[in-house]
């Protein structure tokens, strides 16, 4: 996808703008605005007919098209709406371009939008045109434009080339997360992971089967091993800022299709557990844009990578093993996978340097019970962190709800016979997962996204389009993008 900015001064001369499609943002209202004065002139009066009639009323992510029959330089007007100007932000800007994404006709759009905006078009247009039909035997013709032209006043180039470059890690996401398990295995993944990872210039290692466990990654080891097709753990390094020690470490889950194991999922919602890599594909797909705009800092990336099948040599509920960094965990839920696969990547990547750590996964359901679908959950052990990593998310748009962290709830991974365990039953069950992942991040600075809420769509909106989100991409970029800073 090509963008760039055509630097316009005034609004005036927006009607010899050459393009299949103008789109044009504005706030609600009842009449044209002086910048419309010269287009509304251009169309023979169009514009205030339209307000007149109150087809055309700026009300938040309307769009009302224009054909300009040769009245001006492009093919076609959209007009879409962002709204009371009061509200307006970043995120109000991103919701309207994603939905007018999906009406623009054309391989060539051309956006007029305040400088201070242009991201948000960019992030809007690109996620909100997403499409995943790759698996027809006749392939749907693709209708996406080519290209996205940003007018504007302003010299935003560089803010527009990083929004692309985050808007297609969020389409990477999208695209992994809603790929079918068999097409996308723990070895596939960690295959697509070197290709992908190389060609951003990151440096990516993988281990397999039986590096996991001459490591001693035996809670990854054990969700993995019921499967014909063996676990791997990926690393993705990336050197930015090669004076400094700190490093950014991004844990994600990629459980490429879960089973529940022996305490075995129902058949209702089955089908969905493709999408339990969410996590990994979101930290491959913010890892590759951290290269990719070569931003000033140290970051190391883990996917862990596991099927959790049901078999003869699958571990079983209460099953105890040594985690790598060598705390022993009673394994008495084996659809309680999650957290033990992220233990050990946690684990590795402290081991790897990481001196701030982020995990992102499709923990728990009962994260949709605490907050429904309209924010992700935090959790952390260091206040500040979380907050960090809280500030960087709403600068996304992506809502993450910080959960208690109260000492009390340490009982909640106490075992009898073991040094954790790795289900509290429905006690507090979305921060015992957050309390259970912190342990294996001893004393460093940690917070674990628990997204299974928000990691799927049911219904296209703003820019948000059903089936897979890659919530959490752009969120755990902004976190890179700010300690870079």
């Amino acid at each position: 996808m090509n963008v760039f900015v055509h630097k316009e001064d005034q609004y005036s001369k927006l009607s010899t703008v050459s393009a299949d499609s103008l789109v044009l943002f504005y706030h609600e209202r009842k009449e044209i605005s002086e910048g419309m004065t010269a287009l509304d002139q251009a169309l023979g009066g169009e514009l205030t007919a339209l307000f007149a009639e109150e087809e055309a009323t700026g009300k938040a992510n309307s769009v009302v098209h224009v054909r300009s029959n040769g009245r001006i330089a492009a093919k076609h007007l959209y007009l879409v709406g962002l709204g009371k100007k009061d509200d307006l932000n970043a995120e109000v800007v991103r919701k309207a371009a994603g939905t007018a994404s999906r009406s623009v006709l054309g391989d060539h759009v051309a956006a007029a939008t305040p400088a201070e905006y242009a991201a948000a078009v960019t992030e809007g247009f690109l996620m909100g045109r997403y499409a995943y039909h790759n698996h027809k035997s006749e392939p749907e013709a693709d209708k996406r434009f080519t290209t996205l032209a940003i007018v504007t006043p302003g010299d935003v180039q560089a803010e527009v080339e990083a929004a692309r470059i985050d808007a297609e890690a969020v389409n990477l996401a999208r695209d992994l997360t809603n790929m079918p398990a068999n097409l996308l295995d723990p070895v596939i993944f960690a295959d697509k992971s070197v290709e992908l990872g190389t060609a951003a210039g990151l440096e990516v290692e993988v281990l397999d089967e039986v590096k996991l466990q001459e490591l001693g990654m035996n809670l990854l080891w054990s969700v993995g091993k019921g499967s014909e097709i063996p676990p791997r753990l990926v690393v993705l390094r990336y050197s930015g800022a090669p004076e400094s020690q700190e490093v950014l470490g991004l844990v994600g889950k990629g459980v490429t299709f879960d089973t529940g194991g022996y305490i075995l999922k129902p058949e209702n919602g089955m089908g969905d557990m493709k999408t339990d890599m969410g996590g990994a594909a979101c930290v491959l797909g913010a890892m590759r844009a951290i290269a990719q705009r070569g931003l000033k800092l140290n970051a190391i990336g883990i996917l862990v990578l596991a099927e959790n099948m049901v078999s003869g040599s699958a571990f079983k509920p209460g099953d105890v093993a040594v985690a790598f960094n060598g705390k022993t965990v009673e394994m008495i839920d084996t659809d309680c996978e999650g957290r033990l696969v992220l233990a050990d990547g946690i684990a590795y990547v402290k081991h790897l340097g990481a001196t701030k750590i982020v995990d992102t996964a499709t923990l728990t359901g009962a994260v949709t019970v605490v907050l429904g679908n309209e924010a992700a959950s935090l959790y952390g052990n260091d206040d500040a962190w979380v907050e960090e990593v809280k500030q960087a998310g709403a600068e996304a748009g992506e809502r993450l709800f910080p959960l208690p962290n109260y000492p009390e709830y340490q009982k909640l991974i106490e075992s009898s016979i073991a040094d954790y365990i790795n289900y509290s039953y429905r006690n507090a069950a979305s921060i015992a997962g957050g309390v259970f992942l912190a342990a294996f991040a001893d004393g460093v600075p940690f917070v674990h996204i628990d997204m299974a809420n928000v990691s799927k769509a049911k219904k296209t909106n703003g820019y948000i389009v059903e089936e897979a989100t890659g919530f959490s991409t752009r969120s755990l970029i902004k976190v890179a993008e700010r300690l870079a800073k």
